[in-house]
């Protein structure tokens, strides 16, 4: 049997490969001091950057589901803010958008356009994508190693989207094209967003070393 002294060597962030014991996040790494009062103004500005993302998009040829920014938001919730407050992030929009603020793609809103749309699934998927940011970078997937904490977020979006599409019929997408319709045409996209991502948040991660090598 293993014991727990030695389960944490074993999956220490910086001997091992899954995941190390909670540190910092990003936000806190960058302003040690930071009241709940700044943690809650952090998270206005992630859901503004998400809303403001949201507006840009384009539609692919016979496809309902626009190609949007917002996923950069929804990526750099999780890797700034943590599992934590990046989840008080992405609820508040969520709910902001339930409640009728125009805040999902093309000022989308209201409780119709999450349960009875083909994006719902999507938007699920923000939601766990920014779990499971916030959690590996908070567990010792930052620094150089939050690109695959990107990664894993970009591709935490699709699970529910696609259980979604799977059990509701919206006759879209067409039997057998759940994967060449529903995933692989936003790919290329996402690729780059969680790039943009990864070297934002990476730039910050260096900002906070710095910092913390002059206090």
């Amino acid at each position: 049997m293993i014991t727990t002294a030695r389960a944490r060597v074993l999956f220490a962030p910086r001997t091992g490969w899954i995941f190390g014991e909670e540190e910092p996040s990003l936000l806190e790494s960058l302003m040690p001091s930071a009241s709940t009062i700044h943690k809650l103004g952090a998270v206005v500005l992630m859901i503004g950057l998400t809303i403001g993302l949201a507006r840009a998009r384009f539609f692919l040829p016979e496809n309902p589901v626009p190609i949007t920014f917002q996923t950069f938001g929804i990526l750099m919730m999780g890797g700034v803010l943590g599992w934590r407050w990046g989840l008080v992030s992405i609820v508040g929009y969520y709910l902001l958008g339930m409640a009728g603020a125009p805040v999902f793609q093309g000022g989308g809103n209201g409780w119709q356009y999450v349960a009875g749309g083909v994006t719902g699934g999507y938007l699920l998927g923000f939601i766990l994508a920014v779990a499971v940011v916030g959690y590996s970078v908070q567990h010792g997937w930052s620094r150089g190693r939050v690109l695959w904490a990107m990664l894993i977020g970009s591709l935490a979006v699709y699970l529910p989207a696609l259980i979604w599409l799977s059990v509701f019929d919206f006759r879209w997408p067409a039997e057998g094209e759940l994967f060449s319709a529903a995933l692989y045409p936003f790919i290329p996209g996402d690729l780059i967003k969680l790039m943009l991502a990864a070297i934002a948040t990476g730039g910050l991660w260096r900002l906070a070393d710095r910092r913390g090598a002059n206090l």
